[in-house]
């Protein structure tokens, strides 16, 4: 039995179905549509011709009046079919990401200990700042049930306007509590519109308070993974109407094979072998799942600072094709760096050609060893102008115009 997911029994006599039903029921007042007064008119065949001759007009007419319908009457409204993001600052991250990570909805980076999960997001908080600097009501907060960060380690990877104290010792019950308090606080002060950043670090660390106080660890099994279920969907929905970009740390896992046959999952593309917890709504209400893995470590003797090469894919992405794998370059210190992402990418891309002697291949007449290229970059405005059209070049084509879906009306 899986006890992510273990339904108990006392928890579903909650629910009464009747209420359920209850809160569905469309009190509509249709006298108000004079329903009750149309009736059908015999020229069927002349009624048929106008669609014909104007179909598309006619159904894009019915569209319209009935949405209008839903919105005045229900209170349902259409999404506008566009989110707002926020680019993360490494541009072939934020190509395969669509535009960056989503504004209004639950962004989950997953990943083995070490890997760079809480780092990439802490510097997409920073990115957030900037973009947002002149904007005195952007909200960015940091919540670490792992107690593993500090003001100056945010600082150090570019949160600093303002810089920012982690909230600590943290629950479920808080993390929450901390999404509505913040919705009730933007609401108060007329600030809905300006988005805001939250970072859960991490899921799979943080217990609930019953959990805490357990004596009998078997009492709670699988009661973090339910009240996950319940939260979930509701602050999902929360964090759309209040501009609100929640991003969630969790760890990889083990999956665990019981007898000759391996457990299914649910999540194909996923590595294999490997699951987070938490329980399937994360999965279910994740815009973007983000999978990170260490492919190597990289030393100062060649790029000037130590730090790690990793694999990134989405594994579940609404903005833009899932399972393109890329690599990005990060310093311990400073975080993942777009210019070595970049460089890495024109490497990998045959656009620049290493060895003892580096040379782009648009100017094979400027040579440079591996160490000197970001100083070349940032002293040389002729190298940069080129450096930044090959990189440009090279995502259009081995990203963008490769994987993007082509839209066609055939109307």
């Amino acid at each position: 039995m899986n006890d992510e997911n273990t339904e108990s029994s006392d928890m579903a006599t909650d629910i009464d179905p009747e209420e359920i039903l209850k809160s569905v029921e469309l009190n509509v007042d249709l006298e108000d549509e004079k329903t009750k007064d149309v009736k059908v008119k015999p020229e069927k065949k002349k009624e048929s011709k106008k669609i014909v001759a104007s179909g598309k007009e006619e159904a894009d007419a019915l569209y319209e009046e009935f949405s209008s319908f839903l919105e005045d009457k229900i209170d349902m409204k259409a999404d506008t079919g566009i989110k707002k993001v926020i680019p993360t600052g490494i541009d072939l991250l934020d190509a395969i990401l669509g535009g960056g990570l989503t504004i209004g909805a639950l962004d989950i980076i997953v990943g083995q200990p070490g890997s760079g999960k809480s780092m990439l997001a802490i510097q997409a908080l920073a990115q957030a700042q900037k973009i947002y600097k002149d904007e005195p009501n952007f909200i960015g907060h940091f919540l670490d049930s792992e107690e593993a960060t500090t003001t100056i380690r945010l600082a150090n990877l570019g949160v600093r306007r303002p810089q920012i104290k982690p909230y600590s010792d943290i629950t479920i019950e808080k993390v929450f509590k901390f999404l509505e308090g913040l919705c009730l606080f933007k609401e108060k002060k007329k600030i809905i519109d300006i988005p805001s950043v939250v970072i859960w670090d991490s899921i799979a660390n943080t217990l609930s308070e019953k959990e805490r106080e357990a004596e009998d660890v078997n009492q709670v099994i699988g009661y973090k993974a339910r009240m996950l279920s319940i939260l979930i969907p509701k602050y999902v929905a929360r964090c759309a109407q209040y501009n609100i970009a929640f991003i969630a740390v969790n760890q990889l896992r083990d999956v665990l094979s019981i007898g000759q046959f391996s457990a299914p999952k649910d999540l194909k593309f996923m590595s294999a072998t490997k699951d987070m917890p938490g329980g399937t709504v994360l999965k279910y209400n994740g815009f973007h799942l983000i999978e990170m893995k260490v492919k190597s470590a990289i030393g100062s003797d060649k790029y000037g600072f130590d730090g790690v090469i990793d694999k990134v894919k989405c594994v579940k992405n609404k903005l833009f094709p899932p399972n393109i794998e890329i690599e990005i370059v990060g310093s311990f210190m400073t975080g993942f760096s777009n210019f070595w992402t970049n460089y890495n990418f024109l490497s990998n891309t045959k656009r620049l050609n290493t060895g003892a002697w580096n040379y782009l291949v648009s100017i094979p007449d400027k040579k440079f060893r591996t160490k000197d290229a970001e100083d070349l970059y940032l002293a040389d405005e002729a190298f940069k102008e080129k450096y930044d059209e090959a990189v440009k070049e090279a995502i259009q084509s081995e990203i963008i115009d490769k994987y993007s879906p082509v839209i066609t009306k055939s109307f």
